[in-house]
């Protein structure tokens, strides 16, 4: 967007096409006055107030605060160009924010859908986004509260969100440091030293049944389906990459799972089968983990644009 600038040779004015254009908006243009900001919206509920806005909303079409760069959109990085967006996330009453995503700017989309796969449950969030241009920071355009809601126990990666969902067993959680004992030769007490080392590990089990087998509702089994099922997620907590063990309690940790086991039911449900595996603590989830984890999934990218009527239209 271009505000107060006309170095395209037009005598008229400045032309620009915005990120949410409408079908007839082409050129804007002010004469004959003193501006602080201007701001032009879709929505015709808002009131003709000289109150100034808060926030860049949807289906706003421009925003400019006349700073001396081109900036009048929804992000600005003082006049340089974005290479990058990031995306940061606060619990609500903390002033620290923590980079969870970053993404390349694509000129030809203007719409960003990602879904924070590793949010704790009973949390209230903000989120933010901050232009990059290179390693200059833009400024930051926060969100509204989220609140954080799930039920069950999931093990998720950048591909895959696994419910552990049928006769789930929680085994015992170990909080583990290493030390060392040396025993002087003049003392009656051994000399005890710790290491910085402290992690979880344990144990998980769970039946997962196949959505053929739950759809009979205990008339039967796919025994087929129920193997083709097993597999999968014997695949899965056997693939060697980094998981996020998230529990509705509000368990969340960075994990690696390894040495699945099957324990077959007996007689009759012999075609049904447990699966129980380790799982151990390997770092915290902080944006350098995850990336060096790949568990950082890339965002959705989409284009849409918003009629004179306000109506959405995808592109």
């Amino acid at each position: 967007m271009i505000i107060s600038y006309n170095f395209f040779g037009f005598e008229e004015g400045a032309f620009f096409d915005t990120p949410i254009c409408t079908e007839m908006l082409d050129e804007f243009r002010m004469n004959k006055g003193t501006y602080d900001e201007v701001y032009v919206d879709l929505d015709t509920s808002i009131p003709s107030t000289t109150g100034k806005p808060l926030e860049w909303k949807i289906r706003t079409v421009l925003d400019a605060k006349f700073t001396g760069d081109l900036d009048a959109g929804s992000v600005g990085a003082n006049g340089f160009k974005v290479t990058h967006i990031q995306m940061y996330r606060s619990v609500e009453g903390s002033d620290k924010w923590d980079l969870t995503a970053q993404f390349e700017y694509e000129e030809e989309y203007n719409v960003y859908n990602y879904v924070d796969r590793y949010a704790q449950s009973g949390t209230t969030y903000r989120y933010a986004i901050v232009p990059v241009a290179n390693e200059v920071l833009g400024d930051m355009l926060m969100s509204d509260t989220v609140d954080a809601y799930y039920e069950g126990i999931y093990l998720t990666d950048r591909k895959e969100n696994r419910r552990l969902e049928f006769d789930i067993e929680l085994g015992e959680v170990a909080y583990n440091s290493a030390s060392s004992t040396n025993d002087p030769l003049n003392g009656q007490y051994p000399i005890i030293v710790f290491g910085n080392t402290n992690y979880r590990s344990g144990t998980l089990s769970t039946l997962p049944l196949s959505r053929s087998t739950v759809n009979m509702a205990g008339a039967g089994v796919d025994k087929m389906e129920e193997q083709i099922n097993r597999n999968k997620w014997i695949e899965f907590i056997n693939n060697r990459k980094a998981k996020v063990l998230r529990m509705d309690n509000g368990v969340l940790i960075l994990i690696v799972t390894q040495k699945p086991r099957i324990s077959h039911k007996e007689s009759g449900l012999r075609d049904l089968a447990s699966i129980g595996f380790d799982y151990v603590e390997i770092g915290d989830l902080t944006f350098d983990m995850m990336m060096r984890n790949d568990l950082i999934a890339p965002a959705d990218l989409s284009k849409f644009a918003f009629s004179d009527d306000g109506m959405v239209i995808s592109g």
